[in-house]
């Protein structure tokens, strides 16, 4: 039979990792975060399965979803891109993706200035027309390094950011 103590130390040791497990942005538990960037009026944060790799992307606000796009089931690996390119001092990084006619840029970019370098980060949507939009992220975004390994390669084209 357990002591009082030993049920309390169980009890607290079961709150620590259930406090443990936060998500970041719009991604869930049992996802890591692949990009979250916080944008003026909405997040969009890129997600993935921890259990089965599957990229989920999402932006919303306030509870809301106003886009999500997963590459779950027969599009696994053909749903998100990545490409990259290295700069002196920096480089620029992008996962893109298809949805409704338009296409979705999520980036990064360092590159070097006199006084050190420079980071940007966000979303940039074309339409056949051209850019519709450049939203740049609030937070300190970045596309972290899961992606350069797990997300299907592309050649690198300029999405002309600035």
């Amino acid at each position: 039979m357990m002591s009082i103590g030993q049920i309390f130390i169980l009890l607290a040791l079961e709150l620590g990792l259930m406090v443990g497990v936060r998500a970041e942005g719009l991604c869930e538990a049992g996802e890591t975060v692949i990009f979250n960037c916080e944008l003026p009026k909405s997040v969009s944060s890129l997600c993935q399965s921890e259990n089965d790799g599957v990229l989920t992307y999402r932006n919303g606000a306030n509870g809301k979803l106003n886009l999500k796009l997963s590459d779950k089931g027969r599009g696994k690996g053909r749903v998100f891109y990545f490409s990259g390119t290295p700069y002196a001092g920096g480089g620029e990084a992008h996962i893109r993706f298809l949805k409704s006619g338009y296409t979705y840029y999520l980036y990064d970019k360092a590159v070097k200035t006199g006084d050190g370098q420079e980071f940007s980060a966000g979303v940039v949507i074309y339409k056949a027309s051209g850019r519709v939009a450049n939203l740049v992220c609030n937070n300190d975004a970045s596309i972290h390094e899961t992606a350069y390994h797990e997300i299907t390669k592309e050649a690198y084209q300029s999405i002309a950011t600035q």
